[in-house]
């Protein structure tokens, strides 16, 4: 495979003419670096998966631009909604239920009719969304069950070989930048269970709802 090529968030047309040809893009967002797609592309998708070394049952989750294009996948509950509303965009995943006449998100995405979405607070992600209309896959840049990668110059050492695109952060990171998003699964109306405790604390989902 040739090198992936590199861009600076400046070179807005190319990266979402990558997303468009169903490129896989490791990208910065609002926690940790991750690996993307188009996350209708299945062969993109699978080509993450390939590359993550990670097991095809374990599903990847989506990036959306905003609520409006979330509920064009998933229908979500009042409690959901509530904690939109307080907390995207934001570092919060909600493992919610997809539209029943699903026929956008590939199944290897779904798991017990459920999907991980969420809108980052990250205005490039925001706009790789909206110019192509659709969501894009969500996980970390690692290989699975190692720890992210967080730095452009170690996503360039382990990827460079291996993904189509990396984009370079023009921001410093931070150490809060680091911590992933907190995920979320209501398994009642009004009960749910923390799958992992990330930038958002339990305490402080308590109060918003």
């Amino acid at each position: 495979m040739k090198k992936a090529t590199i861009f600076s968030q400046d070179n807005l047309d190319k990266i979402i003419n990558a997303f468009s040809q169903g490129k896989v893009v490791c990208i910065p967002t609002d926690t940790v670096y991750a690996m993307s797609c188009d996350a209708t592309n299945i062969d993109a998708i699978k080509k993450i998966y390939q590359i993550k070394e990670r097991a095809l049952n374990k599903t990847l989750p989506i990036f959306v631009a905003d609520i409006q294009m979330a509920k064009a996948y998933v229908k979500f509950s009042s409690k959901e909604l509530k904690l939109i509303e307080n907390f995207w965009p934001g570092a919060l995943t909600l493992v919610s239920k997809v539209l029943d006449n699903n026929q956008k998100i590939p199944n290897i995405l779904i798991n017990k009719d459920k999907i991980a979405v969420r809108t980052p607070d990250h205005k490039l992600i925001q706009t790789i969304c909206k110019s192509i209309n659709k969501p894009i896959i969500a996980t970390s840049a690692n290989i699975s069950s190692q720890s992210s990668v967080n730095s452009t110059e170690d996503i360039i050492k382990i990827f460079l070989n291996k993904v189509d695109y990396i984009v370079q952060d023009s921001a410093l990171c931070k150490s809060n930048d680091l911590t992933p998003s907190t995920i979320v699964e209501f398994i009642s109306e009004d009960k749910f269970r923390l799958i992992r405790e990330g930038k958002i604390s339990k305490s402080e989902l308590d109060n918003r709802i």
